[in-house]
């Protein structure tokens, strides 16, 4: 007999990723996916536990598969249940340091036999856990996971005890995914990670060994291009800087996470910079890319924030023009320093805060997307609209709507001339030079 197994995913690229890999192994043990929940013998919940909202929805996401599937065995896995393993009501909890215990678990609840794996295989969450060459993608891109975990505890994060200490992937198996996946037509890698830029720091290296790996990566056939998840501002170092410009895959646009423009804000969170740290960062990066895009993640209303910081916080991603800001409002994380901070911000106040730095966002991602009208861009195609018309994303990541006059598919490249713009996107035509 089959297994039918539906998968629901929360949270981040990497929980995606790990979704995936976790469908890969199921599959390899005889279990088919389905698209429905109410016909699974199988229900997993990949959770998350990054936002307070998170926790909430995941708890949710819990008792609503019960519903749905009254027959099914429910598995919860991830973040959140590494952090709440005892009151989840699922059948199998799984956290993230012992995932590979999932499958001898759910082999013994259903009964199935199998002498050559046992629950011993457990990982004890102090290295990565290699799940081989995992088809994942978003769109018509490869997104490939490198780490895991984080050494920095941020007083606002929860991600160093949900998803523990450092541990990178060896380079041989990534290298080995990157190549399986090129060579099954994929051509724009998007390399993520809890924390990417502690890439091998647990051996003992710095951020070069990211920069290694990346030059390691484009020297492999069919990678043609190399986009880079969320990065660190004090890792990005002048020699890591000019590493990454020799390499022209490297997609230009950066995510460099800030959390917050105000000095005095940041060092409550425990960051490992402050604003002139993420200045020297951009202006390099300017330097070394001059069209790149810079987007970040910005907090408002973080325990004793004043009026007077949040201002801070505002010129200051002005003063960067940001291509995109993800702004969110605090959320306490039981568990955290921020959890007993004194200060905290009123709710409504929270919210105007956050309302008015993603005004200013907006500003920004329009006046950038602007600044591409009358240029020639490369555009990878992810798919086809209603209307006729075809999406993608340049180099620099702005969204491009295209106009066909020839045959078109998913996953090609073509260059656009951009004639204007909608909303935070640009419109163009493909180019016939």
């Amino acid at each position: 007999m089959a297994y039918q197994v539906y998968f629901q995913t929360l949270g981040c690229k990497v929980n995606s990723y790990e979704t995936a890999a976790i469908a890969k192994l199921l599959a390899e043990e005889g279990f088919v996916e389905t698209e429905s929940c109410e016909n699974a013998d199988v229900y997993v919940i990949n959770t998350c536990a990054v936002t307070g909202e998170a926790d909430r929805k995941s708890r949710q996401m819990i008792r609503r598969a019960k519903r749905l599937a009254p027959h099914a065995v429910v598995v919860a896995m991830g973040c959140h249940t590494q952090m709440c393993r005892d009151d989840e009501g699922a059948d199998i909890v799984v956290g993230t340091d012992d995932r590979p215990a999932l499958i001898p678990l759910l082999k013994e609840r259903l009964k199935i036999q199998d002498g050559e794996k046992n629950r011993d295989d457990l990982d004890a969450g102090t290295r990565f856990f290699e799940y081989g060459s995992v088809n994942y993608q978003e769109n018509t891109r490869a997104v490939v996971k490198i780490e895991d975990g984080c050494n920095n505890f941020c007083t606002y994060c929860i991600i160093p005890y949900s998803r523990g200490r450092v541990r990178s992937r060896s380079r041989e198996a990534i290298l080995s995914e990157i190549r399986d996946m090129a060579g099954k037509g994929y051509r724009e890698f998007v390399i993520t990670g809890i924390h990417l830029c502690s890439f091998e720091k647990e051996l003992g290296r710095d951020s070069m060994a990211l920069g290694e790996l990346l030059s390691e990566i484009s020297a492999i056939d069919g990678v043609e291009r190399i986009r880079l998840g969320s990065l660190e501002p004090s890792c990005m170092t002048p020699e890591l800087i000019e590493v990454l410009k020799k390499i022209p895959q490297i997609c230009p646009h950066f995510h460099l996470s800030l959390q917050s423009g105000s000095d005095t804000v940041l060092k409550r969170m425990n960051r490992k910079y402050d604003t002139g740290v993420f200045r020297r960062v951009a202006a390099d990066l300017r330097s070394a890319f001059p069209d790149v895009s810079l987007t970040t993640d910005m907090i408002c209303g973080f325990p004793g924030e004043t009026d007077i910081e949040h201002h801070e916080s505002c010129a200051f991603a002005r003063e960067i023009g940001f291509t995109h800001v993800h702004v969110f409002p605090f959320s306490p994380r039981e568990g955290t320093k921020a959890w007993n901070m004194d200060g905290k911000i009123d709710g409504t106040v929270k919210a105007e805060r956050t309302a008015e730095l993603r005004g200013i966002s907006d500003e920004m991602e329009r006046k950038r997307a602007e600044e591409f009208v009358g240029k020639n861009v490369e555009v990878l195609l992810e798919r086809q609209l209603d209307d006729g018309t075809w999406e993608g994303y340049c180099r620099e990541y702005i969204r491009v709507i295209v106009t066909p006059d020839q045959a078109l598919q998913a996953g090609m490249i073509v260059r656009v001339n951009v004639s204007g713009t909608k909303d935070f996107s640009v419109i163009g035509s493909v180019s016939r030079e």
